[in-house]
């Protein structure tokens, strides 16, 4: 594998839109070397979900897998990036009839980009209509084989995904009672659909339910044994 890195983590700052109700992101110097100080510190205070970030299996599930002992084979390797047409969510339909579809049967890490990467959306406003994953589309992605789901906005839920499906959060519970993998907050904005290396490496947090993450991907460039 080889080839030009594409960062798709977005940045963090005191202005990165954050889910309603998570704690709120403050980043401060509490040392500074233009004041005088022998060196320059900041504080960071954030939500385990800031921005480009993993979710744990413990994220939804008592008891389950936390971030520090979840398996990150499935954080690097061949990655899938399927375009996403719908405005409002990601459909069963929709990957049925989608130019990737046949890719889908040999993938294990799918990431959707959507409507949500035509905008720079972690500078503005949080929007809660978001184009979201619909948890029947979930249920086929699993059928499928995949094994880690990632989407460009904060979350693979739609935020009125109770209203909507009548269920509580049904994308997440379904995607991990299979153990699959979420991965939220990418910037797609730049990436085109097809084969990529995925390289995602959330922080060690002991006992996590989740964590931001550094994410980029390369060009897939397969070698020829011959």
């Amino acid at each position: 594998m080889s080839g030009a890195i594409v960062d798709i983590s977005v940045p963090i700052s005191n202005q990165l839109v954050s889910w309603p109700g998570d704690p709120g992101i403050q980043i401060a110097r509490t040392l500074d070397l233009q004041c005088g100080d022998p060196a320059t510190v900041s504080m960071l205070h954030m939500g385990s979900h800031t921005g480009t970030h993993v979710d744990a299996l413990s994220h939804f599930q008592a008891g389950a897998k936390s971030l520090d002992e979840m398996d990150l084979n499935l954080y690097i390797g061949r990655a899938l990036v399927v375009e996403i047409e719908d405005p409002h969510a990601i459909t069963l339909g929709e990957l049925q009839r989608n130019p990737s579809f046949l890719d889908l049967r040999k993938t294990e890490r799918v990431l959707f980009k959507t409507v949500n990467s035509q905008t720079a959306w972690y500078r503005e406003p949080f929007n809660e209509h978001f184009c979201h994953l619909n948890p029947h589309a979930a249920d086929f992605l699993i059928e499928l084989g995949v094994k880690l789901v990632g989407i460009d906005y904060l979350s693979v839920e739609a935020y009125y995904a109770k209203t909507l499906y009548e269920a509580e959060a049904p994308t997440h519970h379904r995607l991990m009672d299979a153990g699959v993998h979420i991965l939220e907050g990418l910037d797609l904005s730049q990436v085109s659909a097809g084969w990529y290396e995925l390289i995602c490496l959330p922080l060690k947090v002991a006992g996590g339910d989740g964590a931001p993450a550094r994410v980029v991907l390369r060009d897939w460039v397969t070698h020829s044994s011959s």
